[in-house]
């Protein structure tokens, strides 16, 4: 049980650092507000979200079971990873506080939403989801050092599945927050997404930026210290 805590502990600031996308989040609620049905385009961007994610996290399990079969503990490889983590959370986080992201405000936003069916509304903002989180490359990398971490834990397989939910919904909670709130009040949902939208724009850049690199040196600092470099 402590080691589970332990490894939560651990997969918490991972798993915070790939949920924080401002461009993820202002696209989820320009998607449902162009919506007619927003409730199934929003239920389709986020299973998509959820399988790009999923495979991400499996594919870093996979990898770090590949690496433990020649290795006789799994404390370096640990190591290892809080490192190569800190290093790319790092390189992530002065990128976007030197370089706004402008894409909502320089590109014109072509959603594929197709009114015609609920089923085509639905499988459109599946696949646009797809396509985001894939080409989203730090959330991705992210979750997929976060299943590494998970199975190089070592834990029994209850342990694997809670801390694999546990990195799956937060990653996902941005991105199931707007789609949550037109569930629970859609009438004044719009409302409520504006005013989160445009805070997000104005101050998401800067919050963003602060958390990432407040984790990324928790992460790189654990890999030195774990090496005795420091």
């Amino acid at each position: 049980m402590i080691e589970l805590f332990t490894l939560l502990l651990e997969i918490l600031p991972i798993a915070l650092a790939a949920a924080i996308s401002p461009t993820s989040f202002a696209l989820i609620i320009v998607l449902l507000s162009l919506s007619k049905r927003p409730k199934t385009s929003g239920t389709g961007f986020l299973v998509g979200s959820f399988l790009v994610i999923l495979v991400a996290a499996l594919l870093g399990m996979i990898a770090a079971e590949g690496v433990l079969l020649t290795r006789a503990e799994p404390g370096p490889l640990k190591i290892w990873i809080d490192l190569f983590l800190g290093i790319i959370v790092l390189y992530y986080g002065f990128k976007i506080l030197l370089t706004k992201n402008a894409w909502f405000e320089e590109k014109e936003l072509e959603l594929p939403i197709n009114n015609k069916s609920a089923t085509s509304e639905f499988l459109s903002s599946l696949v646009l989801a797809m396509g985001l989180f894939s080409l989203n490359f730090i959330t991705t990398v992210l979750v997929f050092l976060g299943g590494s971490k998970i199975a190089a834990s070592g834990l029994g397989w209850l342990g694997t599945i809670t801390s694999l939910l546990v990195l799956m919904t937060i990653t996902l909670s941005m991105v199931a927050l707007p789609v949550l709130i037109y569930f629970v009040t859609p009438k004044k949902a719009d409302k409520i997404l504006s005013k989160l939208n445009k805070w997000i724009k104005k101050n998401g850049h800067y919050l963003t930026a602060i958390l990432i690199i407040i984790i990324g040196l928790y992460f790189f600092y654990n890999g030195l210290e774990g090496l005795n470099w420091i």
